[in-house]
């Protein structure tokens, strides 16, 4: 069963975004993972501490990658809040908080799901206009995710590298490796709330960073990942990217059946 949820959190400890809006029961199965030189400014909160300070978003989500492994989990940011679409099937673009019975479907479903053979996934934002189904099968999440530990590679056959868009990285990485996603729509995160105080921008997060980051996306995948023209953010350009996830897993599966092919 799903029985961990870890939040990595960095100079937030008086504005816990998605802790706080979290039900009781699902609080008690949550960790918000910290920094050492922060561990005493979460003594009201359930921990767990990083080995050492200022390892930034990717290093983090490769500790919990490592730390979780055997585990059902998901990993959420800080700042966040998670809904469900009411209804989700009709078009209506209106949401609620999740309440302690949406989480209950939103866990028993997905550990199904994992039963399954679906080894990873996570939320769509609340953002995006709704589909007409629950959830959907190898596309792009971000913020919100979960795993399977027992399905999914060692934490060092990955590429950690990125500083920035590493949800991105990872999500390609493991969709081009052939592992099948599922992603929810009718439960989605809300996030509202960029620029907050504290988190990546504690760590150094600028416009050059994103775009130097994004360059290295389309350099590593360049059939997934391309530009898609450029906006006006945080005092600059920032150079926006057009990502084709479920291409990548499709391709997977071409070369998986002419390996088969072959071999036969």
């Amino acid at each position: 069963m799903i029985n961990k949820i870890y939040i990595p959190t960095l100079g937030r400890s008086h504005n816990q975004i998605t802790f706080d809006n979290m039900t009781p029961s699902v609080k008690q199965i949550t960790r918000l993972v910290v920094q050492p030189k922060e561990q005493h400014l979460y003594s009201n909160y359930p921990i767990i501490v990083l080995p050492e300070n200022d390892i930034g978003i990717t290093a983090t989500r490769k500790f919990i990658w490592h730390y979780a492994k055997g585990q059902r989990y998901f990993v959420m940011d800080d700042d966040v809040k998670m809904a469900c679409r009411k209804p989700w099937h009709n078009g209506d673009k209106t949401k609620r908080i999740m309440t302690q019975k949406d989480w209950d479907i939103c866990l028993s479903t997905t550990n199904t799901w994992m039963d399954d053979g679906i080894s990873w996934g996570g939320f769509r934002t609340g953002g995006l206009p709704p589909t007409t189904k629950e959830y959907i099968d190898n596309s792009g999440t971000a913020e919100v995710f979960f795993f399977d530990g027992n399905q999914l590679p060692n934490v060092d056959d990955l590429d950690w590298e990125l500083s920035t868009a590493e949800d991105i990285s990872l999500s390609l990485q493991l969709l081009s490796k052939g592992y099948h996603n599922r992603v929810w729509d009718r439960f989605v995160y809300l996030s509202d709330f960029v620029g907050t105080e504290g988190g990546c921008l504690d760590m150094g997060r600028n416009l050059k960073m994103i775009n130097d980051n994004h360059a290295k996306l389309i350099k590593k995948f360049p059939d997934y990942v391309s530009y898609n023209g450029e906006k006006e953010m945080m005092g600059g350009i920032f150079n926006k990217i057009k990502v084709q996830y479920k291409k990548a897993y499709l391709d997977s599966q071409k070369s998986k059946s002419s390996l088969e092919t072959f071999m036969n």
